[in-house]
């Protein structure tokens, strides 16, 4: 999958707290095995009916792709805001 594709597929349309998602800087799309697949700065929320999808800069070809997540969390939505 390529940073595009995680992007595209993890940005949203989902349930979640848009006033965290909101308070972040940046948030990391990641595998259900801790991998950071892509990462992207946030830039704003759309809402979807009840649920919400992240709009930012995909920041393309960034260090943290590739490897383990710093910040893991157990959950089944694989996105971690930082």
């Amino acid at each position: 999958m390529s940073e595009d594709e995680a992007w595209l597929a993890g940005r949203g349309i989902w349930k979640f707290n848009a006033d965290r998602a909101l308070s972040q800087d940046e948030v990391q799309i990641i595998s259900t095995g801790g991998t950071v697949l892509a990462v992207a700065r946030i830039t704003g929320i759309s809402k979807h009916g009840d649920r919400y999808a992240l709009e930012g800069d995909l920041l393309r070809d960034d260090a943290r792709v590739g490897r383990p997540t710093p910040s893991p969390h157990l959950s089944r939505n694989p996105v971690t805001y930082i």
